[in-house]
């Protein structure tokens, strides 16, 4: 290790959720009455005096030394026993640059296979850590990944919109006469906007925005469609888009999101969709142009058409196309802002709710799909929209072999969207407007990936994990597989540090690099990022030692507002 710029990585499992300091197990049912004996919250033992030999021992839940798999601390390499904070000393009197041990119990349950190999149940032990040596020290935190979104042309990311009402009038007659409904307004300066109510009597009691619309002002009054066309609510507030220059794909700024289109026009909208698994599922990026007719002209002189008819038909044009329709989604946004999604589309991809249902007219009742949608014409001023979902989804069996052509999907696809000329030129015209409402975000601490860095850990032991089942099942790999939740998300404590090489026979002095993984589980309810009393562990030890480092906090950032409104 000595030779080469990488680290060697060792991974200690801290998964246990046995605790006499906040007992409770996977199912979050509290079971485990605290008793005497040491502390093993969140699998990490707080207490001194424990040996490393304890580790292996597997107690009841009631047992006073519940140790085993999932737990770990740090320990005195000099009497090989657990320390505590006090360890370091009263504050003003530290001992300065404690070295210790991190080790963690063996994830095995029997200590031998067969009459003759063991020693299987052996702590899995670290080198001895010197604090002075340590160069980085850095919990990871977990990351929900993100689908890559854009809107092009008019959407409820792009517009400007209701933020907040104000007085609200009930009116009368509105339906069902108890119950919740959503409505569309009229009135005000702009359009689009719809509200879901609740209704006491034919009285409307609260309301709540489901579409902001566009245009508002505030101090607009707007009446509530409906019953005796008779409730009423004030707008308090506007929202900005206030959108962010370096997020625009094509188009310069908002003003080109409001795109109106003429008739006998046929319109090209190419869309790209990059990323591994456009590359594992085409072996190149995907990529396509769309097409819209806007159909005849009623007279001699072009006419503006409603643009909601051509965001329908690149939607559409986008479900059919077997290249696209597995990597994105399209929703449609009409040009009173009114969402419409693909015909079978019951869930909203945002919210995750029910899609709503049309309110009025001949297809009442019906999901609001743009295949029942009936235009009302163009409006003077009004642009419709169109928003793309990533959406793929990476086919996997439930339990792979782990055989080194095995592979999971973490990285999620990259949308791209221009409007284009007949030959596919994107800069011959002002195009329509493109946003990254959110580029995509991988997300962090997969189960899928943690279970392979443990695998990889086991193997430097000798624990070689088997692809072969049986063969698996006989040297105990099981019980490594099943360590991880596969499907979980886990935070990570990473402590990277050296061991100088003082008396090297070549005469060089070097450094041997450790890479010190510490995976732990979202235990604590009120304090759901990490375990704290690990990282007070950790920081009065860092403390303890002069100029030593400190700990460090790596997590994602999310894209927020992705319902716009």
């Amino acid at each position: 290790m000595a030779y080469f710029n990488h680290a060697f990585c060792k991974v200690f499992l801290g998964t246990s959720t046995n605790s006499q300091a906040n007992p409770k197990l996977n199912n979050g049912i509290s079971v485990i009455p605290p008793v005497a004996g040491p502390l093993v919250p969140g699998g990490f033992i707080t207490t001194s005096g424990v040996s490393t030999a304890e580790l292996a021992v597997k107690g009841t839940p009631t047992a006073a030394n519940n140790f085993g798999p999932g737990t770990y601390g740090f320990f005195d390499p000099s009497t090989w026993q657990s320390v505590d904070t006090s360890f370091f000393g009263p504050a003003g009197q530290t001992q300065p640059c404690c070295p210790l041990i991190l080790a963690s119990a063996s994830l095995m349950n029997n200590d031998k296979v067969g009459p003759f190999h063991g020693g299987y149940q052996e702590s899995n032990k670290s080198k001895m850590i010197n604090p002075k040596y340590l160069q980085k020290a850095y919990r990871v935190n977990t990351c929900v990944p993100q689908q890559s979104v854009i809107s092009i042309g008019n959407t409820p990311q792009t517009r400007d919109g209701i933020a907040t009402t104000g007085v609200l009038v009930g009116g009368t007659g509105y339906l069902p006469a108890t119950g919740t409904a959503v409505f569309t307004t009229t009135g005000g300066t702009g359009s689009g906007a719809t509200v879901s109510a609740t209704i006491v009597g034919g009285i409307i009691t609260a309301i709540t925005i489901v579409n902001n619309g566009s245009g508002y002002t505030a101090g607009d009054i707007l009446t509530i469609v409906g019953g005796n066309n008779d409730a009423t609510f004030t707008v308090v507030t506007i929202v900005s888009n206030n959108l962010d220059p370096n997020d625009f794909q094509g188009g310069t700024n908002v003003s080109q999101c409001c795109y109106e289109f003429f008739c006998d026009e046929t319109y090209y909208l190419r869309v790209d969709i990059k990323g591994s698994p456009a590359l594992r599922f085409l072996n190149h990026n995907a990529y396509q142009t769309l097409s819209a007719y806007t159909g005849c002209c009623d007279g001699p002189v072009p006419t503006l058409v409603d643009s909601t008819l051509v965001m329908i038909s690149w939607a559409q044009a986008m479900v059919e196309n077997e290249y696209l329709t597995n990597l994105a989604l399209p929703v449609v946004f009409d040009e009173a802002g009114a969402a419409w999604y693909a015909p079978g589309t019951t869930v909203d991809p945002i919210t995750g709710l029910a899609i709503p249902v049309i309110a009025v007219g001949p297809n009442t009742g019906q999901n609001q799909t743009w295949n029942y949608y009936i235009s009302p014409g163009h409006v003077a001023g009004q642009c419709a929209g169109l928003r793309l979902f990533g959406a793929y989804v990476e086919t996997k069996f439930g339990n792979c072999s782990f055989q080194t052509t095995d592979f999971f999907e973490k990285e999620p696809v990259r949308l791209y969207a221009s409007l284009v000329d007949y030959n596919g030129d994107p800069c011959v015209f002002e195009g329509i407007c493109v946003y990254n409402d959110c580029r995509g975000v991988q997300g962090m601490g997969f189960g899928e990936q943690v279970v392979r860095d443990l695998i990889l850990s086991e193997s430097y032991l000798q624990n070689f994990f088997a692809t072969d089942i049986r063969t698996r099942e006989i040297t105990q790999g099981d019980q490594i597989l099943n360590a991880i939740d596969r499907n979980a998300l886990y935070t990570r404590y990473f402590l990277l540090h050296s061991v100088p090489r003082f008396n090297n026979p070549s005469g060089t002095f070097d450094n041997d690099r450790y890479l010190l993984e510490i995976i732990v589980t979202e235990f604590f309810p009120l304090t759901p990022v990490g375990n704290p009393p690990l990282e007070v562990f950790l920081n009065a030890w860092f403390a303890a030692c002069p100029n030593c480092v400190s700990l460090e906090i790596e997590s994602c950032t999310r894209c927020i507002n992705l319902a716009g409104n």
